[in-house]
């Protein structure tokens, strides 16, 4: 049996003990109390240990008993067989100064001829745990053999290449594991964060961000920490042993490694797991905010061109014409300006129905999306109302400017016609005169009373007072006084 070495500890189990000297070592022997058994092996050069890495060294195997295990206290065994008496009491002083756990008692084995004359000296000594000088057999009677190594006449089957080995492995499984764990609840915290972009650009860049996330998830060697881990707890349990052999060494110890190890490989793949649903709903939601950032942008768009054209509209939203063919022409410029509007009705059709789609999908911001597509609807339907009650207006004045026009140019023949010819001298010539001059004025009147109708229509029309529903209405303030 080969105990653990001072440099063994610090190459494979990160003691930072540099000495290549044969220490000390747990088996996972247990007391009688059931309390874990620190053995320090027979050695000539106890001396030669630095105090750094014994306290460096009896920490780590401090640990590696079960918490439950250690609060009943170790059961030192120190070896001074072959050894210098007076290098008993700095090492039981270090282990009072230094050892983390409690120890319940330290037994120490001299051989037989050095026992009662050394029994007196030592005895001098004051150590907070109970110290007692017993030989190997002495020492089966305190600790049941099967507990013991074969060097103190015992049957515990301990390897210590074996010891190392598994011990090596589970530290690095553990280093390795619980590293991965906190790399993924890192991830959580990222995914669980409830701040969104601003605008299309960087919702974009989120979205790429978070693309380049899911690769990190896939990526976590969660399945080979998973194997490892269960080779591990295939070791421990004994079933086909540790590099081929059948026995594992210290397996009290391991035992009490196995929930951890469970836990752990349960750990990692429920919070892989878990981060895997949380990738899918952030990226559900980063998608929803690039469609809201995307609708926000194109209403936007919408609402400065309505805007826009609102002010171009309103320039020259007063001017009816003065004649028939200025009319005409108000008349085709703004057929041509309220075509081009109604060509981008198509857009904002489009918008209000990628709103109403969003909105049916669930979307987190639908009630938002809402209020921007009500609203853009009714700057629209404002909007569309002034070019209506322009295109009206204009065809009223193009009629009313036609028939005054036609109106007034008769004027000067009709007056002609009542100037020209005296009156006849026979009958049957009056009576037919008087009948053309009925017919003129008939013609007359009815000209003037078509004229004089438009003309109070459109007047009508510009000076009618709002309703209440109107009084936000694009064209409330238009003055045609002028």
């Amino acid at each position: 049996m080969s105990p653990v070495t001072t440099a063994e500890a610090e190459a494979r189990l990160a003691t930072g003990v540099s000495i290549e000297a044969i220490v000390c070592f747990v088996t996972g022997g247990r007391d009688k109390r059931g309390g874990p058994i620190l053995t320090f092996p027979a050695r000539s050069n106890h001396d030669r240990i630095r105090q750094e890495d014994l306290r460096k060294l009896v920490t780590y195997l401090a640990s590696v008993p079960s918490e439950d295990v250690c609060k009943r206290g170790f059961t030192v065994i120190i070896d001074m067989r072959g050894s210098k008496w007076d290098l008993i009491k700095p090492l039981l002083k270090t282990l009072q100064e230094a050892f983390p756990a409690e120890i319940h008692v330290a037994l120490i084995i001299k051989p037989d001829n050095f026992w009662q004359k050394q029994k007196t000296n030592f005895g001098s000594s004051k150590f907070i745990f109970e110290t007692s000088m017993v030989s190997v057999e002495g020492l089966t009677k305190l600790v049941d053999p099967s507990q013991l190594t074969e060097e103190f006449e015992g049957t515990l089957d301990y390897n210590h290449d074996e010891w190392i080995e598994l011990r090596v492995s589970l530290e690095e499984f553990f280093n390795s594991a619980i590293h991965l764990l906190s790399r993924l609840e890192d991830l959580q915290e990222m995914l669980a964060r409830k701040e969104f972009p601003v605008d299309v650009e960087g919702s974009r860049r989120l979205i790429d961000e978070h693309t380049q996330l899911k690769k990190k998830v896939i990526k976590a060697p969660v399945e080979e920490l998973d194997r490892e881990g269960q080779r591990l707890l295939q070791c421990i349990r004994c079933s086909d042993g540790f590099s081929g052999r059948n026995c594992i060494p210290g397996s009290a110890d391991f035992q009490s490694l196995v929930p951890k190890i469970t836990s752990l490989l349960d750990k990692l793949h429920s919070t892989r797991q878990h981060l895997h649903q949380m990738w899918h709903v952030r990226k559900l939601k980063l998608d929803q905010c690039f469609q809201l950032r995307l609708f926000e942008q194109d209403a936007e768009k919408m609402f400065d061109w309505i805007s826009h054209n609102k002010e171009l509209f309103l320039q020259s939203h007063t001017e009816i014409g003065v004649s028939y063919q200025h009319a005409l022409d108000l008349q085709t410029q703004h057929n041509h300006f309220a075509m081009n509007s109604m060509n981008a009705y198509v857009n904002i059709n489009r918008i209000m129905s990628v709103a109403s789609r969003l909105s049916e999908a669930g979307h987190y911001a639908s009630q938002q999306i809402k209020q921007i597509s009500t609203q853009l609807d009714q700057e629209w339907k404002s909007f569309a109302a002034a070019l209506d009650e322009r295109s009206t207006i204009l065809a009223m004045s193009a009629v009313f400017h036609q028939k005054a026009e036609q109106f007034l140019s008769g004027v000067d023949a009709w007056c002609k016609m009542c100037s020209e010819g005296g009156l006849p001298s026979e009958m049957q010539n009056l009576e037919l005169a008087i009948h053309h001059h009925q017919s003129l004025y008939e013609q007359v009147t009815q000209a003037y009373t078509e004229v004089s109708q438009d003309g109070k229509a459109l007047l009508d029309v510009l000076q009618r007072p709002l309703s209440p529903g109107n009084s936000e209405s694009l064209t409330a303030t238009a003055n045609y006084s002028k």
